[in-house]
């Protein structure tokens, strides 16, 4: 919808002034005007028109006719006429009254004319200083300013094109009606949308959700989410890695807080949950609208325009608690927001790089989308600040001079998905893909993904387990997520160029360890995950614990394995267990049981301080080389026998 610009803004204001002064004195001339203006109030643009052409005649130099004029041809969408109507304000006016000059180039900007505009500007600018005695005010003077950068950003990224070919997803996903803001999971297989459709009434649609699955690299015929779906609009999704979790829109609703709240739905198997309104303090008595979620569900951004924001719209995360409930949503503050609309947020999966739109920064027009990065963050105490780079324009084609908006980035940062009616399509809004190259403007980390299936070991029934993914660096859980009760399935991202702890439990099992990185994994892979029960002679390898060599207290990389004994500990309140050493057969016997029995120590001493784990229920044992998991004969090998077990001794 084009917006509603200074010049008509002006106008409404000029209406109810008291002593208007114009730039003509023809009373007839005035007197037409005045009588144009109240039948374009009365949206009677016709008549006023008519009114206008008439002032005109009586005064050729009415500047503020043509203006009005120019905003009667707008709203009958004659952009020729509205044009025409502010140059001849230029041309007759333009020597006395600068500022028609400015209007034109506003006109124009709005319109995609950037070299046009820019032109009016750089003319009106050369006047204003040859005119000594013309003095702008402080309002206009920034106005001129603002629209004067947006100008100048606008041809630049017009100037330099980024690589932009759209690729329509076809018939199996567009529709003859408006099909538009995309979700997609982490593996690229599914994906979930918003198609608008006719009700009975042809001057109401409802937007309702839509899925599909690729197989073989096509799209399969989407249908529509019918356990979600009801007579409200449901829209504006975001759905987590494994496509399990979704968060979406509905406005309207009997239970809502406001005129449109966030809702969330579970998948289980094969079948939606009811949607459940997520409440406050996510919701409010306003607006909240337009969710993403990050790759485990635990972080969403949203758009809100509750008061206390720095604009009308404004962008907030929040993020759930151990405790189950969502923390007060925090405003990402004046490095994203602005004082106009700043909306439709997507956080990658990568959980670093944020896309929004917004038309409070220069660049083509409208909205444009916009993409920043997290250069830090402190999560500690209460702090909880996120320091955002410098939002930067995605540049032309992907941005116009139209309202650009709900672009997203498949996981591994190849390909973008976005909705639009520029390249003809099926109907209305259409879904489209492109392809993303190193010229890309701010591309995500790429990110890969492990398919696990967890069952239990022995009978291979398939386990509903809990999924931690840790960073062996910091010990950040940047992953936390449940495998599908019913079929064991579980999509775990990662990061390239990050190692992560990842551990699978539930209660009654022992928990699985695993080291990853996308050195691990070439593309998508498929890993079975046995859980075994708790059974007194079963164990599991610690492969996330570290030891520099001839030392005996772990490295700070070992602290995500040591929390997830900590946990299968307290989760498991009558187990006993001992923590076995080993090593390879480098080096003297002796030495190496000694070491392998001091690590052993260390890590259930290390228990008993940090997790407050009884000691009767901890023993500990080096075994030094006398249990090789392998033959000593490959680096490889001895590297498999330098390693750290837990196993069962009492349950």
């Amino acid at each position: 919808m084009k917006k509603i610009t200074i010049l008509l803004s002006l106008l409404f204001i000029s209406l109810f002034s008291i002593a208007q002064e114009y730039s003509s004195k023809n009373k007839k001339a005035i007197a037409a005007y005045e009588t144009a203006l109240q039948n374009y109030q009365l949206l009677y643009y016709d008549k006023a028109e008519e009114n206008l052409k008439t002032a005109l005649k009586q005064d050729e130099y009415f500047s503020e006719a043509y203006y009005l004029l120019a905003g009667v041809y707008t709203q009958k969408k004659d952009t020729t006429q509205m044009l025409h109507a502010l140059q001849t304000c230029v041309d007759k006016c333009g020597g006395t009254n600068l500022w028609s000059r400015y209007k034109l180039a506003y006109e124009e900007y709005d319109l995609g004319m950037y070299k046009e505009a820019f032109d009016n500007l750089q003319h009106f600018k050369r006047a204003n200083e040859m005119h000594t005695s013309s003095t702008l005010s402080k309002v206009e003077e920034n106005n001129f300013n603002d629209l004067y950068e947006k100008t100048t950003t606008a041809l630049k990224l017009q100037e330099n094109p980024v690589n932009f070919t759209p690729k329509n997803l076809g018939k199996n996903i567009n529709t003859q009606f408006d099909d538009y803001h995309p979700s997609i999971t982490v593996d690229d297989n599914t994906i979930i949308f918003t198609t608008n459709l006719p009700t009975n009434n042809p001057r109401i649609k409802q937007e309702d959700l839509f899925s599909a699955q690729k197989v073989n690299d096509e799209w399969n015929k989407s249908t529509p989410l019918t356990s979600i779906n009801t007579s409200t609009n449901e829209g504006a999704q975001s759905i987590t890695a494994d496509g399990k979790t979704m968060f979406f829109t509905i406005c309207g609703a009997p239970n809502g807080l406001g005129s449109c709240d966030i809702y969330m739905a579970k998948k289980f198997g094969n079948t939606w949950t009811k949607p459940i309104n997520l409440g406050e303090p996510i919701n409010s008595k306003y607006w909240e609208s337009q969710p993403s979620c990050s790759a485990d569900g635990r972080t969403l951004y949203f758009a809100s325009n509750r008061p206390g924001g720095i604009g009308k719209k404004d962008l907030y995360v929040s993020h759930l608690q151990s405790n189950g409930k969502w923390s007060k949503p925090a405003n990402l503050g004046e490095e994203i927001n602005t004082k106009y609309d700043d909306e439709s947020p997507y956080i990658h999966a990568d959980g670093q790089t944020l896309y929004f739109a917004t038309d409070g920064r220069p660049g083509m027009g409208k909205k444009d989308i916009f993409a920043t990065k997290i250069i830090a963050s402190d999560n500690s105490g209460t702090n909880n600040r996120t320091t955002w780079a410098t939002p930067e324009n995605l540049g032309y084609p992907i941005n116009t001079y139209e309202d650009e908006a709900h672009l997203i980035i498949n996981a591994e940062g190849t390909k973008g998905y976005f909705a639009s009616n520029r390249f003809g399509g099926f109907g209305g809004f259409d879904i489209y893909e492109f392809t993303i190259d190193e010229t890309f403007k701010v591309k995500p980390n790429p990110v890969t993904y492990v398919t696990c299936f967890v069952f239990d070991a022995e009978t291979k029934v398939k386990l509903g387990a809990q999924i931690i993914l840790s960073d062996i660096t910091n010990n950040e859980k940047v992953f936390i997520s449940n495998s599908d009760q019913f079929t064991g399935e579980c999509i775990v991202p990662f990061i390239e160029g990050h190692e992560y702890a990842l551990s699978v439990e539930k209660a009654g099992y022992l928990f699985y360890s695993e080291t990853v990185s996308l050195s691990t994994f070439k593309g998508s892979a498929k890993v079975d995950i046995p859980l075994q029960k708790i059974i007194v002679g079963n164990y599991v390898v610690l492969k996330n614990i570290f030891f520099d060599t001839d030392k005996t207290n772990y490295k700070r990389e070992s602290e995500p394995e040591v929390e997830a004994i900590g946990r299968f500990m307290k989760q498991n309140p009558t187990v006993h267990v001992e923590i076995e050493g080993h090593t390879d057969n480098v080096g003297n016997a002796t030495y190496n049981q000694t070491l392998s029995e001091k690590r052993a120590k260390f890590i259930a001493l290390e228990l008993i301080k940090i997790y407050g784990i009884q000691i009767e229920r901890l023993s500990w044992k080096g075994y030094g080389s006398t249990k090789p998991c392998a033959p000593n004969d490959t680096p490889e090998n001895r590297a498999k026998n330098r390693r750290t077990q837990l196993i069962i001794t009492a349950n």
